[in-house]
């Protein structure tokens, strides 16, 4: 792995099925051109494209460039007049996107891997996007009451549900509007229909604990838990987005080497691998 890395962003944009643009930032390993033909890239969501310049954005491009793998930092809404306003997102528009994002990229690329982190997951695990792999970082979307409810309160002079951990963090009422469509049995029946090999990570500190049971009870795919010790769901804790990066990409590099296996023999049947804990 190189010590150090510069990468250049490039531009991405997709056209959307509802006449929007999807922007992004792809940037490809160094001492490559984003032109020369590369074999895996890993898609890394947000929900905003100030996210696109996260200190974890910036750490993941940075960390998954050293080792190789393209990196496509991608917006669910834009400032761009041609993009779509925060405010009018949803999960379906989300899920929709990275079903079309991952259709686009699967032209250039053998193997697709995404690493999406809150809220963004939900999307992820909702598209069941054309991918070699998923990497769901505390994922938040189990069930709408165990989420938004508990973690969010309703500002009326923003009219927008503000996070009780990070007053910096809002949701639009039209995105919290369908996130309340996902009760128990929802959630359950998403989980139940997920088939891309996904692995799940989170923080010990964070929002999982009433999450994990239902994915451990429903999921039929193969799958993979860790959580990192010391950690909250931002990972802010010293050194827990290194931690969480490596058990990113040692899932990447398992399912490209499953999918290396898989052209030269029969697919294995179905499995899941242990949970365990990152100290």
């Amino acid at each position: 792995m190189h010590s150090d890395i510069s990468s250049t962003d490039y531009p991405y944009s997709i056209n959307t099925s509802d006449h929007y643009v999807i922007h992004g930032l792809l940037n490809a390993p160094q001492n490559t051109q984003i032109t020369d033909l590369h074999s895996k890239i890993v898609i890394l969501p947000v929900l905003q494209d100030t996210g696109l310049h996260t200190h974890l954005a910036h750490s993941q491009r940075k960390f998954f460039n050293q080792n190789g793998y393209d990196v496509l930092r991608i917006s669910f809404s834009s400032l761009n007049q041609n993009g779509r306003c925060f405010q009018d997102v949803t999960l379906g528009h989300m899920a929709s996107d990275m079903r079309q994002i991952c259709a686009d990229l699967r032209q250039s690329y053998d193997n697709i891997f995404i690493a999406a982190h809150g809220l963004s997951s939900f999307a992820v695990a909702l598209s069941n996007a054309d991918c070699d792999g998923q990497s769901l970082i505390e994922p938040c979307f189990v069930p709408y009451e165990n989420f938004v409810e508990s973690g969010y309160t309703y500002r009326r002079d923003l009219n927008m549900y503000q996070s009780l951990m990070n007053p910096m963090e809002c949701l639009s009422t039209r995105l919290v509007e369908s996130c309340k469509l996902f009760d128990h049995a929802s959630c359950r029946a998403m989980i139940q229909s997920m088939d891309k090999p996904s692995q799940f990570i989170w923080a010990e500190n964070g929002l999982g604990e009433n999450m994990s049971a239902l994915y451990k009870a429903y999921l039929n795919t193969h799958a993979q838990s860790v959580t990192i010790t010391g950690a909250d769901h931002n990972f802010n804790a010293a050194n827990s987005i290194e931690k969480a990066m490596e058990q990113s990409l040692e899932w990447f590099n398992y399912c490209n080497h499953m999918y290396i296996i898989s052209a030269l023999t029969a697919a294995p049947d179905a499995y899941k691998l242990p949970t365990y804990t990152v100290n």
